[in-house]
């Protein structure tokens, strides 16, 4: 690969969700640019599920010491996933050595957190991302390329998303998962400008049932159901713009495109594809990797996040918010 330099990454935080997703994510890109990625060293508390992840994923080194790694190592980029009550302090403890940052989602518990960690980014201009990646799920990249690929612009105008989960009682799922689905939603529609929710109440109090509605400034709407305590899985988006209808399904990994009544794109993933090829991390970490050597932007970046959550937290707390206040 010409003219590209080899960059050293590491990962901080080698827990259940990190081995689900990024561990995959990172080998898959490594196995992809070989001349361009090197896993270099993974960091975790636990020196033995470490040394697992290291040898599962192909790391070079372990470390239990993050500020160790970093001085010892060389590093071009971090990806650092962590519980959400301790994003906030690591973020902000990894962000003055000026490397380039993965930071996990939610960016703190709320966007207050979020405001804080922006300050300390902005401090020390330390490029990074946040960890949304359903913003890369395959079936979503088809479609914008379907979108970019019109001879005219063909905006989304109405956008209709859905997170249905079973037995996801936890009192912060709006904001903790469902800013996935907020967060893909505007990314694709527009700049929120109003908040409007409601909410069923389920046997199980914070568990509810909620409907929103967000107004764009450039005019769209989107329409945005949050509902973890029902009968199914499901993450869907329905996009619509004039003539055309675009159908993403997350969970099944498929995308139709519909233009002028006639189906005129699909795309399935392939049904042995591994998990986090199917959520979109493996993009997510190809994109961070890109980023790092230069030839891709670092989005979405905090500023993006807090937004996502400001929305997410706004579609909790229910009634109507105006975003730009």
């Amino acid at each position: 690969m010409e003219d590209w330099t080899m960059i050293r990454i590491a990962l901080l935080g080698a827990g259940s969700h990190s081995r689900y997703n990024h561990g995959p994510g990172l080998r898959a890109a490594a196995a992809k640019y070989p001349d361009l990625v090197e896993l270099a060293a993974v960091c975790d508390l636990d020196a033995d599920r470490a040394q697992a992840y290291a040898e599962d994923f192909g790391f070079r080194k372990v470390y239990t010491d993050v500020h160790q790694m970093i001085d010892q190592e060389h590093l071009d980029g971090i990806v650092a996933i962590t519980p959400v009550p301790l994003t906030e302090q690591i973020a902000c403890a990894l962000l003055p050595y000026r490397i380039p940052l993965v930071i996990e989602k939610p960016p703190g518990p709320d966007s207050a957190s979020t405001a804080r960690i922006i300050e300390v980014a902005d401090e020390y201009g330390t490029p990074h991302m946040v960890s949304l990646n359903r913003r890369f799920g395959p079936p979503r990249q088809r479609a914008l390329q379907w979108l970019a690929s019109q001879t005219d612009p063909r905006p989304v105008r109405l956008a209709v998303s859905r997170m249905l989960r079973f037995n996801r009682r936890e009192p912060e799922f709006n904001t903790s998962t469902g800013i996935h689905i907020v967060d893909a939603t505007l990314s694709l529609v527009g700049e929120p400008e109003r908040v409007c929710a409601c909410h069923l109440p389920s046997s199980t109090e914070g568990a509810r049932l909620t409907q929103a509605c967000v107004d764009f400034t450039n005019g769209n709407r989107a329409h945005i159901f949050l509902s973890p305590v029902v009968g199914n899985l499901e993450e869907t988006y329905e996009l619509h713009g004039e003539d055309y209808t675009v159908k993403i399904d997350d969970g099944a990994g498929s995308l139709q495109v519909w233009d002028h009544n006639q189906l005129v794109e699909e795309f399935t993933v392939p049904e042995d594809a591994e998990p986090a090829y199917r959520n979109g991390t493996f993009g997510e970490m190809e994109h961070f990797v890109l980023a790092v050597a230069g030839r891709a932007d670092f989005t979405p970046d905090l500023r993006a996040a807090r937004t996502s959550l400001m929305v997410a937290e706004a579609i909790d707390a229910g009634g109507e918010h105006d975003m730009r206040a």
